[in-house]
């Protein structure tokens, strides 16, 4: 059994960042299939994140590591939700009581890690930064929203020991994993192991097809949520490329995916119950883009193969749906 699951991970962790985009086409035609992707919500969130540190470069930290880290981590947390709010308020997109902001403000996406992976970019220097937003997070999110929107959308007290349970478990649980490894198996497991973060995506996929549907919101405010999101998306993308640009510009597509492709499942399950439907649809719909995002990025990886292509033009014509 064991034997057997290892090749079928490791497959599912090369081609697998199409598998979320589909299952959320699944999770919709098949409602209870969804629910169940609800249900383990937390779990999944958790299972990615720890993947993600078991797939980091080995070794210690080097003091050259952090500038680049600490840049990244100011444009991701600061400069892109203001940058994001002043031109949704110039395109006259309402922001619903500040989630675009905050999502403009999550720390670089899980899945980032594992398209770096996958395009065989240094994973470290984004899961340093993930980890350092991550914790910081609490804090940064209701004073940008607060900043910029003069007015509180979510408290720090209730967002604080949901994300240490989201954040600290799985990177002790990731970094357990990497010691008892070692750095000879970790080697040859990379590639399960990045198959169980796949499986980690899919159930968020599934949970975003879940609630979607039970969302009441006017039609207008969808459109304001993706014109929203994509300019968030943008931003990130070209701070992170300017980063990279000040100090190192080998790191020019890591700091781009990660500026581009936001953890906004994290804030999303850490405020379970705390958002008003607006609020959920924008970090749902973030989430979204989150799953298609690495599936375009990870077709790039496959151009080369019959498979890739089909797989790419399958995700392409899913993005224009």
């Amino acid at each position: 059994m064991r034997v057997a699951l290892l090749p079928a991970l490791s497959r599912l962790g090369d081609v697998g960042l199409f598998a979320p985009p589909v299952l959320f086409l699944v999770g919709l035609a098949l409602p209870p299939l969804a629910l169940l992707g609800q249900a383990v919500l937390v779990p999944c969130v958790i299972v990615l994140l720890a993947m993600s540190v078991g797939l980091a470069e080995p070794g210690r930290i080097a003091p050259g590591e952090w500038p680049p880290v600490l840049l990244l981590g100011l444009c991701n947390l600061v400069l892109a939700p203001v940058l994001v709010h002043g031109l949704a308020f110039a395109a006259g997109v309402d922001e619903a009581g500040g989630w675009l902001v905050l999502v403009a403000a999550c720390p670089a996406a899980g899945g980032a890690a594992l398209v770096a992976s996958l395009l065989r970019l240094p994973v470290r220097p984004l899961l340093l930064t993930q980890l350092l937003c991550f914790f910081a997070l609490p804090l940064t999110a209701p004073l940008i929203a607060g900043l910029v929107l003069e007015g509180s959308v979510v408290s720090a007290a209730a967002l604080f020991p949901r994300v240490l349970l989201m954040v600290a478990l799985p990177a002790l649980l990731g970094y357990a994993l990497r010691h008892w490894l070692g750095e000879r198996r970790r080697a040859v497991l990379a590639r399960p192991m990045r198959g169980l973060g796949v499986l980690a995506l899919s159930g968020i996929a599934l949970s975003v097809a879940a609630g979607l549907p039970r969302l009441g919101v006017s039609p207008a405010f969808w459109a304001e949520a993706l014109l929203g999101l994509a300019l968030a998306s943008v931003v990130g993308a070209a701070l992170g490329l300017t980063a990279a640009a000040m100090l190192d510009r080998a790191m020019a597509p890591g700091f781009a995916l990660g500026g581009a492709v936001r953890n906004v499942s994290l804030l999303w399950s850490a405020t379970l119950g705390l958002a008003p439907p607006e609020g959920e649809l924008v970090m749902m719909l973030g989430t979204l883009w989150t799953l298609l995002l690495p599936a375009l990025l990870g077709a790039g990886a496959l151009r080369h193969s019959r498979v890739g292509r089909a797989l790419a033009l399958a995700v392409v014509a899913l993005a224009l749906i």
